[in-house]
């Protein structure tokens, strides 16, 4: 899958959910600009840095599946994972 478009779904979620990068770094255990690598594509998100999104975002399986794994998937805010 491809990191660039893995961050881009990861920043449209943080915008419909209002959340900022500091936030999310800080909850992921890693530094601001290491996240904001991993948004650009630079650094791929490790299985537990996944597992730590699903659960900042309360996501569903089906949802965090295809974030992460489906180069098909378009994230719109009518998937929001309420």
């Amino acid at each position: 899958m491809d990191s660039v478009t893995i961050g881009n779904r990861i920043k449209a979620l943080m915008a419909i959910r209002e959340l900022k990068r500091s936030y999310i770094a800080k909850k992921l255990g890693i530094s601001y600009n290491t996240l904001t690598k991993k948004l650009n594509g630079q650094r791929e998100f490790s299985v537990s840095e996944i597992i730590k999104i699903k659960e900042i975002f309360d996501l569903d399986e089906d949802l965090c599946a295809n974030i992460f794994f489906n180069p098909n998937f378009l994230l719109s805010r009518d998937k929001r994972a309420n």
